[in-house]
């Protein structure tokens, strides 16, 4: 008796009609402040600069500091949260944000 292909492939998309390529928006939790996500994202960022190693991701982090445009709320939370998956992914994904494997 076979069971290999009668259990359903948990984790692997159905949907052939996506673009694998089209990053998807998630917004953090609503309970965690703007300020406790800038917060999570400073701490990262100085965990990181204590190693002694300059981080392609620290690099990716000031860039995006280093412009003046300024964003809605809403955007700004979601990018708090992607440059916080650089430096800390497990966090980020148990906040929310979609899983990059």
């Amino acid at each position: 008796m076979e069971l290999e292909g009668s259990f359903p492939q948990f984790g692997r998309s159905t949907d052939n009609n996506t673009d694998p390529n089209q990053a998807e928006i998630c917004d953090p939790p609503t309970w965690l402040s703007t300020s406790e996500l800038e917060d999570e994202l400073q701490a990262a960022i100085c965990q990181a600069t204590t190693d002694g190693e300059m981080d392609p991701a620290l690099a990716e982090i000031d860039a995006y500091f280093a412009h003046d445009d300024k964003e809605a709320p809403t955007a700004y939370r979601r990018s708090l949260l992607r440059l916080l998956g650089l430096l800390r992914p497990q966090l980020a994904d148990l906040l929310g944000r979609p899983s990059t494997k």
